[in-house]
């Protein structure tokens, strides 16, 4: 099926649809394990409704979508190079259209933050949606010049997501650190640790795709750490990425109820990280970089898995 001579199967990989379903199952999850839990220790009514969370996930997806459109559009140049297969690379003609829609997302997740900031009375923070877009349009624009800070930004924004739902539904969270302190902590201790998981797991992985882009990237003389210190010296920033998720998993090991579903998934996890080390190792890590970027994606989804199997643990 086309639409303008344009295929489907074009269109679901200009909105990356496999990064798409992480981050919905990332939402879901956290919504259905963090969330619930501590819904479940106060007894509270949650603010978020079946139409306010579909909204909410809507409106992640929006802005998610809008990040992609803008950067395809900015980075035409590397992407001839780099990315031959994107969209706006083979058919420059739909410009106009991307950049249309573009200002339509911005438009439609403007009207779904609004409308979400009055129906959970959260009106306060509306200022986050056009915080984000803005950093994601800079992004865009100067990106490749920021270097690792461009890829710590767009990682805290991915890491950051869970904290729409705590703001939504602030007044759960508080009564549960309030009235349950050892159950608040736990839970506490499993956001941070995942938050910082799905931080390391992402900053990695954008480092290697930065590997994988070097040959484009160089013609405009990015700031990306392959292209100032090099493949090699970027392998070390790597490296140190990996051994810090590799703690970060042993910390909730560590600090959560020993259980032997967290037992299981922390050795898988261990296994993946040991796995991908070892190809970031390898001399021809330039040439596999792709390679290890998927590995990471697994690893996150295996993160996702652990995160939905451990309410377990919880008291």
């Amino acid at each position: 099926m086309t639409t303008d001579n344009l295929s489907w199967k074009d269109l679901l990989r200009f909105i990356r649809w496999p990064n798409l379903v992480l981050i919905i199952l990332f939402l879901l999850i956290f919504d259905h394990v963090v969330l619930g839990f501590a819904i479940r220790m106060t007894g509270l009514e949650t603010r978020l409704d079946d139409l306010t969370r579909v909204l909410l996930v809507l409106d992640v997806l929006i802005v998610t979508v809008f990040g992609y459109a803008v950067n395809d559009l900015r980075d035409r140049t590397t992407d001839s190079v780099n990315r031959p297969d994107r969209l706006l690379v083979k058919r420059p003609d739909l410009e106009s259209k991307i950049r249309g829609m573009v200002i339509f997302l911005a438009g439609m997740g403007f009207v779904l933050s609004l409308l979400l900031a009055y129906l959970l009375d959260r009106l306060a923070w509306i200022w986050i949606y056009p915080l984000v877009l803005f950093l994601l349009d800079q992004y865009a624009k100067r990106g490749k010049h920021w270097g690792f800070a461009g890829n710590a930004l767009v990682s805290f924004l991915i890491a950051a997501l869970p904290s729409l739902w705590i703001i939504a539904d602030s007044d759960v969270f508080v009564t549960l650190i309030d009235q349950y302190p050892q159950q608040g902590a736990d839970l506490l201790e499993l956001m941070l640790g995942f938050g910082g998981l799905m931080f390391l797991t992402n900053l990695v992985r954008e480092m290697v795709k930065d590997v994988e882009d070097l040959q484009g990237d160089q013609q405009i003389r990015s700031k990306t750490l392959p292209a100032v210190i090099g493949v090699s010296g970027t392998k070390g920033f790597v490296v140190v990425g990996l051994i810090l998720t590799t703690l970060v998993q042993f910390g909730l090991v560590w600090v959560l109820p020993r259980s032997l579903v967290l037992s299981g998934f922390s050795m898988l996890v261990f296994l993946v990280l040991l796995i991908l080390m070892r190809w970031v190792q390898m001399p021809s890590f330039a040439m596999k970089a792709r390679r290890v970027s998927n590995g990471l994606k697994l690893l996150m989804l295996i993160g996702l898995m652990e995160l939905f199997f451990l309410p377990s643990t919880l008291g």
